[in-house]
């Protein structure tokens, strides 16, 4: 959680797991630090990014309003970065009865605090981070929790009042139907399916996003089609903010010059050859698991970019916290605080 080049120095908390408000300050220490604030305009809501010509290198206006005084401006620009992310707008699949539902459903997006579902009972469909982290939450409160989901049974312990079920089969008024056949009555559907990409200010002839698919992008960064037009932040399951990095890094070699671009036939060709290899481990076309995939793809950007890989460490720090703290204690493996070592190639747990 970190860039490189600026170590997090505020005092940390018992816990390696940095807190939502410790991110932030860093953030805006980063940006205090590096003297960006005066290049950050705010208040904005981009309605349209368009190429002014279909050169390879367009310049691009952008139409966007103040979100205070709704005035729409225009503006020119040489080259656009879009790091919208990919955890903006919500993926909720089609459940057969849910529009008859009397209870409560609510998106993980749009959850804030667990004392709202005090004394009700719960399903969450979704057993990644957002799930089971909610059904952790919501276990004081909640007198039974139902967790949805189609993956193979968590090995974790969980707490006394939630219950595995498979996927939800249908809905009625006032109940769940999984999908081996058993029913439950339930007050409230918390919908933990993650989120599908999407792009609102940018044309389909631009670019071309689904559920979980974003192309032409050659490297996952840049659109094959405008060179100047790059992507930060879409992959899922990855570090974020190391990658993000060394991924921006390469963009700007790349509008230096510095780094050269293949054709554009050549670039197509090599992202469909990613997605056909993706496709045919099981994949999805932009999900990359902390395993070897990811760090075998911070080196090769880093090689792109011209920069250091992250350190050999952090991917033995990801694997001993997938192996030893998510699939077995999803209840306290955040209250471990690491250290790595004085030569930064080992770790050690302090509690």
């Amino acid at each position: 959680m970190e860039y490189p080049g600026f170590p997090n120095t505020e005092p940390k908390k018992s816990s390696s797991y940095m807190h939502r408000e410790e991110v932030f300050n860093y953030i805006k220490r980063f940006c205090e630090h590096y003297d960006l604030r005066k290049y950050i305009q705010t208040h904005t809501y981009v309605t349209d990014i368009s190429p002014k010509t279909n050169e390879r290198c367009p310049e691009w206006t952008v139409s966007y309003r103040d979100v205070r005084d709704k005035e729409v401006k225009q503006a020119d620009f040489d080259a656009v970065f879009v790091c919208t992310g990919h955890q903006h707008t919500p993926y909720i699949p089609d459940i057969d009865g849910v529009e008859q539902f009397q209870g409560e459903i609510i998106h993980s997006k749009n959850y804030r605090i667990p004392e709202k579902f005090a004394n009700e009972r719960i399903v969450i469909l979704g057993a990644g981070f957002s799930g089971t982290d909610l059904s952790f939450a919501l276990a004081p409160y909640a007198p039974q929790i139902f967790l949805s989901h189609n993956q193979d049974r968590l090995e974790s312990v969980l707490p006394e009042n939630v219950s595995q079920k498979p996927g939800i089969k249908r809905m009625k008024q006032k109940t769940v139907m999984f999908l081996d056949d058993t029913e439950a009555e339930v007050d409230a559907l918390l919908v933990c399916t993650g989120y599908r990409y999407s792009f609102p200010f940018l044309s389909d002839d631009v670019i071309t996003a689904t559920r979980d698919k974003v192309t032409p992008l050659y490297k996952h960064v840049v659109n094959a089609k405008y060179s100047n037009l790059f992507f930060i932040g879409i992959l899922e399951l990855v570090h974020h903010f190391g990658l993000g990095h060394i991924m921006s890094k390469y963009a700007v070699r790349v509008l230096d010059g510095d780094a050269i671009l293949p054709s554009e036939t050549e670039m197509l060709k090599d992202i469909d050859n990613d997605f056909e290899l993706r496709k045919q481990r099981g994949d999805k076309p932009h999900l990359f698991s902390m395993n070897e995939q990811t760090w075998q793809l911070d080196r090769e950007f880093a090689k792109l970019a011209g920069v250091a890989p992250s350190p050999d460490v952090f991917e033995k720090l990801a694997e001993f916290v997938i192996n030893h703290g998510i699939k077995n204690n999803l209840g306290t493996y955040r209250e471990k605080k690491f250290k790595f070592s004085e030569d930064g190639k080992s770790f050690i747990i302090e509690n």
